[in-house]
């Protein structure tokens, strides 16, 4: 019965050998991301991507993210020179700005066409809107709306908004026009159709408020629904860009930015999400 006297042993010993068993079966601790990821492109997709940014870095605090913008142009130049990570566009790319580099799409975004509140217009035909920025189209009465000359307001040549705008409504024509104004950025295009009462511009679906009316087009309003469906047609995907010489960190942005978790964010923040 000596075996007896040593029983409170063995059940440490046996405690002991199990704790070490389900330790070594814990899984190892995920390596924390470090380093800098920087961005540059458009300014329609960096609120977005700063919004995703931030929660991206509530999961990675040492990571830092530069996200600059200067337009759809400027994102694509920096991943052929190599002078950012990541870049992003608001529009799709041509074959030669797309040679050698990798696009991800992260959400769709509807150019919502809109104009001052107190215009009584509710929508236009895509003929009526190209004819409106090639100057063919002058006063609203012709419209059915109010006597009153049209301004219409376009974005600067490197948004990636006005490039979508042009190729989706004009077919790449100039816009012309006696009374034409330009927007440097989505806020001034928003500034100025809500400060102007004859104005008419475009914005990202995004970038709504309820300072601006929202007409429809070919009698069709864009929504989610309207978007998915097809049968609202000025739709742009919104990118970022991989280019040969982006480090490898920034994939683990890109993947964020498409998971369940980005693409909820994608959801809220007012744009059409991909997945």
């Amino acid at each position: 019965m000596r075996w007896f006297k040593h029983l409170p042993w063995l059940l440490w010993l046996t405690l002991l050998t199990a704790c070490a068993s389900n330790a070594i079966a814990l899984p190892p601790t995920p390596t924390p991301l470090l380093g800098r990821i920087t961005f540059a492109g458009s300014t329609t997709v960096q609120p977005l991507a700063d919004k995703l940014g931030a929660a991206f870095q509530a999961q990675h605090p040492p990571l830092q993210l530069g996200i600059a913008a200067g337009g759809s142009v400027v994102g694509i130049k920096a991943m052929h020179d190599g002078t950012a990570d990541i870049g992003m566009a608001s529009r799709a790319l041509t074959a030669d700005e797309a040679n050698g580099l990798q696009q991800y799409q992260i959400a769709s975004d509807v150019i919502a066409i809109v104009v001052n509140p107190s215009n009584s217009i509710t929508g236009l035909t895509r003929d009526q809107l190209r004819d409106i920025y090639l100057g063919q189209l002058v006063n609203w009465k012709d419209l059915g709306g109010p006597d009153r000359m049209i301004v219409p307001i376009a974005r600067d040549k490197n948004s990636g908004t006005r490039g979508a705008f042009d190729e989706l409504v004009l077919s790449n024509q100039e816009p012309h026009s006696d009374r034409l104004q330009t927007a440097v950025t989505a806020g001034d295009m928003a500034a100025l159709v809500s400060s102007t009462p004859g104005a008419i511009g475009y914005v990202g679906f995004g970038n709504l408020d309820g300072k601006l009316k929202l007409l429809s087009i070919d009698s069709v309003t864009p929504s989610p629904d309207t978007v998915r469906n097809k049968t609202y047609q000025l739709v742009r995907p919104l990118l970022l860009l991989t280019g040969p010489l982006t480090q490898p960190l920034a994939q683990t942005y890109i993947d964020f930015a498409l998971s369940p978790e980005g693409q909820a964010l994608v959801e809220a923040d007012g744009w059409v999400k991909v997945k």
